[in-house]
């Protein structure tokens, strides 16, 4: 396994950014989006959706393990963070 903790997640975080950005979500101030020192979560309704952290992702605030679902798993929890972004923007 991969060792994430001398990992810079600066240019994930730049990425997200600028995704964010493009979809009319500001990083810095939004609910939606928020960057800490090397995470980056997604938030829906207040709840954390998806987290890219150190150590693995997470949805819903549970570690996704890492196996062949792991993909699968991650790219279904940010579409329907999209998903629920796009329809309750204001």
């Amino acid at each position: 396994m991969a060792n994430y903790n001398n990992y810079n997640f600066k240019e994930l975080e730049n990425v997200m950014a600028n995704w964010a950005a493009d979809h009319g979500l500001d990083v810095g101030y939004s609910n939606d989006v928020q960057t800490a020192e090397n995470n980056i979560t997604c938030i829906t309704g207040g709840v954390e959706m998806l987290r890219v952290a150190e150590d693995g992702f997470y949805v819903r605030g549970v570690k996704v393990p890492a196996d062949d679902k792991e993909a699968e798993t991650v790219y279904n929890a940010f579409k329907e963070f999209l998903t629920w972004s796009r329809l309750h923007r204001e």
